[in-house]
């Protein structure tokens, strides 16, 4: 089954080592460019609170939750140090 995909934004105005939030109605997503090409969503809200994962601190492709020190392996949003997974979305990139 194929994914409905959504139009969020240019991958120029999202640079390498930067992330980004996307809103779609209720959604807030973040979306993360780790490396050239290299790109994750996961829900911008921390599953143990829902604090905003998108102010959250960033090596390599582990997201720590500012508030609670709570990480995640932004590849499929496991929770390496807490309790609870962050929700992952599919990316790509289609003419920049």
């Amino acid at each position: 089954m194929n994914p409905s995909w959504t139009p969020a934004f240019s991958l120029s105005s999202l640079p390498v080592g930067s992330g980004k939030l996307y809103k779609n109605g209720n959604d807030h997503v973040a979306i993360f460019h780790v490396e050239a090409n290299t790109l994750y969503a996961i829900d911008n809200r921390c599953p143990h609170e829902g604090y905003p994962l998108i102010q959250g601190s960033r090596k390599g492709c582990i997201l720590t939750c500012c508030w609670h020190n709570y990480k995640f392996n932004l590849k499929n949003g496991s929770c390496i140090m807490g309790e609870e997974d962050v929700r992952t979305y599919p990316v790509r990139t289609v003419d920049g």
